[in-house]
């Protein structure tokens, strides 16, 4: 797997600078070489900090000035898909196409429904749903702003939710998508950036009447979503761990530049899972301390729970984190220990044949009266000294363990 996420990453793009073939060029030009790397970074991972630089600023304060609604966000889908399940204890009836919204428009207290809206980018659209549900306009501005954080907001007639959705995409990179839900007395309305299978397996308890979703209120089908999407956190996370425990063998094996990167990749990743996780466990405290009318008694409960999954879910990224800090300075640490022992050799080698040198160079000067010179021994004899000096400092070396 730690190769697969090598080709995806891709991070021979960072050291093409540094190749055999422009080193020379890398000496004279670090500067220029070191921008060209890190520019190599930025195509990768999209900034250098891992911070997210595109805050749509400009866009929400033209919206603002001009008193009118504006999606904020990256467009996910073409076309704008909803989906209506109108159910209670005996019945459930799924509705995906929706022209008219009669079906909303006139709700009866004897069921439960659960409006799914994927795509939010068509504002008209979520406006007019808006209207038959009689939602608030600030809502509305915040159900189509995907740079919100997410928070819980108790009105009147409903209860706005809004959470992160983060898993790994097949691309390895973090796919984050704005989730937003309305609950009403007897409605929920989901909306989604795009198509996805975070509730698949809900509409299909929905349909086959397994567990307690028909039998419950609709803030169970609520707790049920939120459910769902802490769900995606844990399997990002069990993700990351997993390329952690490859990561680390390949530190304490064979550390190389890649493995830093992506360590630093890694740690952006969790990072990023921490902070949407924070306002997520803020909100589900809030709901639990406000005691909305939305929260049935029964169904409070399973809010409790969530929040301590959610509470789980910020450890394990705390030690997730804790653990990538660890790897990189166990990865300078290891370059260092592998420094320092090519070091002790290079140092060896060269204390050995100083004295070798030496003994070269006395009888390498051209002085006509040196009386080795004209011995018939002699050559042999320095020999001799050369490997005798050689194999005692060897010895003596080894003796006090530096080699």
């Amino acid at each position: 797997m730690l190769e697969k996420i090598k080709k995806t990453f891709k991070p021979e793009k960072l050291l093409e600078p540094f190749k055999p073939g422009n080193l020379i060029h890398a000496l004279k030009n670090p500067d220029e070489v070191l921008l060209k790397s890190l520019r190599s970074l930025t195509n990768i991972t999209g900034s250098i900090t891992g911070i997210n630089f595109n805050f749509y600023s400009k866009l929400k304060s033209e919206a603002k000035g001009k008193t009118e609604l504006t999606f904020i966000g990256e467009k996910k889908m073409e076309e704008v898909k909803l989906q209506l399940f109108t159910y209670n204890e005996n019945t459930c009836v799924e509705t995906d196409k929706i022209g008219d919204y009669h079906l909303i428009d006139t709700i009866d207290q004897s069921h439960n429904y659960w409006l799914n809206v994927h795509g939010i980018h068509e504002v008209d659209l979520i406006e007019r749903i808006s209207e038959k549900l009689r939602l608030e306009r600030l809502t509305v501005r915040q159900i189509v702003d995907t740079t919100q954080r997410p928070k819980v907001d108790d009105y009147d007639d409903y209860i706005y939710f809004s959470v992160k959705s983060i898993l790994k995409g097949e691309d390895q990179r973090l796919n984050i998508e704005q989730l937003s839900f309305v609950l009403g007395k007897n409605y929920v309305v989901s909306f989604q950036e795009e198509v996805g299978d975070h509730f698949d397996h809900i509409r299909h308890k929905m349909r086959e009447d397994l567990g307690l979703i028909r039998k419950r209120e609709c803030d169970f089908l609520l707790f049920q979503l939120l459910d769902a999407t802490l769900d995606n956190y844990f399997e990002t996370l069990d993700y990351v761990n997993h390329e952690v425990t490859l990561i680390e063998r390949e530190t304490l094996t064979n550390p190389k530049q890649s493995t830093l990167l992506l360590i630093e990749k890694n740690k952006k990743d969790v990072d990023k899972i921490k902070k949407s996780l924070s306002p997520f466990k803020e909100a589900l405290t809030n709901i639990l301390k406000d005691r909305t009318q939305y929260i049935n008694k029964r169904n409070r409960k399973y809010f409790r729970d969530l929040k301590n999954s959610c509470t789980n879910a910020i450890e394990e990224a705390g030690a997730t984190y804790a653990a990538l800090e660890s790897l990189t300075n166990i990865y300078f640490s290891t370059l260092s220990h592998k420094m320092n022992e090519t070091m002790k050799v290079l140092t060896t080698v060269a204390t050995i044949f100083i004295p070798l040198t030496f003994i070269a160079g006395i009888y390498g000067m051209n002085f006509e009266y040196m009386p080795e010179l004209k011995w018939h021994y002699g050559y042999f004899a320095v020999w001799g000294i050369i490997i005798s000096v050689f194999l005692g400092m060897l010895y003596y070396f080894k003796t006090k363990k530096w080699l």
